[in-house]
């Protein structure tokens, strides 16, 4: 029995540079953050009843490696020509389709256990773009690099992709003044709308000629970001992730709805919020909050029941917990 334990992230600043129709016409760069909520992926070779047996929010069990329903499991398997039958399941500390990666997440976390299963020696780099290759290219889910990027990293990562898609990874010193603001003053509050992220995404590349000036602007956010991290007032980085969030809702139609933008409102006015933003594609998911007063917002939160998640960076990315 093998087990992978794959962190989720948090795009800072930048997010969606990391899209081609972006990249590829101005080049594009982000800062992303790991966080210690996790998709677990179990890998085990079924030797008796040489049948596959997938589990994830239902269970699968088939003879055959084509007639796996879970697309991105079965793609994954496929590439690696495992002629095992194989018993795959994951389980995850977080709702998916909620803007944190968890899709990518999950396909870094089977490649793990894959190469550990058949003792492939693979680098990271080699992981991240075998990933990417099978969950944009082979299974069409349209998205960016940093999902998978992050949770193989972990941490604090500046990725910058050149025009011709090449990749600059630096995975970031996290010292005491970062960590002390995550842990004080960042929360993720749920919106409790899920969405599929391919389709936000496409709904941008349909009209990207008149949306590269927005992401010029979310990716200027990033010159500021570390000083801000950095910084003891919490509203620097706030009044950053206020004006990613502006530029943001005129992406697309589908960014926003009534709904998430009262809640915002309501984060604002009533919980003790300085700023924030929508993290993932958009259209649902978790608001990524900052608060000069974590207990205190914390406090009203339960009080009126509003789910959140305080979480803390996770400085590993991808790694084998069992086999």
């Amino acid at each position: 029995m093998i087990i992978s334990k794959t962190p989720y992230r948090i795009p800072l600043t930048g997010g969606g540079t990391d899209l081609d129709f972006y990249y590829k016409k101005r080049s594009g760069s982000l800062f992303s953050l790991a966080i210690n909520q996790y998709v677990y992926v179990h890998l085990h070779h079924r030797k008796v009843d040489k049948n596959y047996l997938v589990q994830t929010t239902k269970s699968e069990f088939t003879s055959k490696i084509d007639n796996i329903s879970h697309f991105l499991i079965r793609e994954t398997l496929k590439y690696f020509k495992l002629k095992e039958k194989l018993h795959v399941a994951t389980y995850t500390t977080v709702p998916t389709n909620t803007g944190l990666g968890s899709s990518s997440a999950m396909v870094i976390g089977l490649i793990n256990c894959i190469t550990k299963f058949k003792n492939i020696k693979i680098s990271n780099k080699k992981i991240i773009k075998t990933a990417y290759k099978i969950e944009r290219k082979i299974c069409k889910q349209y998205g960016g690099w940093q999902d998978q990027t992050i949770s193989q990293m972990g941490g604090l990562i500046q990725m910058n992709i050149s025009k011709d898609e090449k990749l600059q990874i630096k995975k970031k010193s996290v010292n005491n003044e970062i960590d002390k603001k995550i842990k004080n003053n960042f929360l993720l509050v749920y919106t409790k709308k899920k969405r599929i992220s391919s389709k936000v995404v496409l709904s941008q590349k349909k009209r990207k000629s008149k949306i590269l000036d927005y992401y010029d602007n979310i990716k200027s956010l990033n010159k500021k970001l570390l000083f801000s991290m950095r910084s003891n007032n919490p509203k620097y980085i706030a009044d950053i992730f206020n004006k990613h969030w502006e530029n943001k809702k005129k992406l697309s139609s589908k960014m926003t709805s009534n709904v998430i933008d009262n809640l915002y409102f309501r984060l604002m006015k009533n919980y003790n919020f300085l700023g924030g933003k929508l993290i993932g594609a958009g259209g649902g998911g978790f608001f990524l909050m900052v608060t000069p007063d974590k207990k205190k917002t914390i406090s009203l939160l339960n009080r009126d029941k509003i789910a959140f998640i305080d979480f803390r960076i996770e400085k590993f990315g991808a790694k084998i917990i069992e086999g």
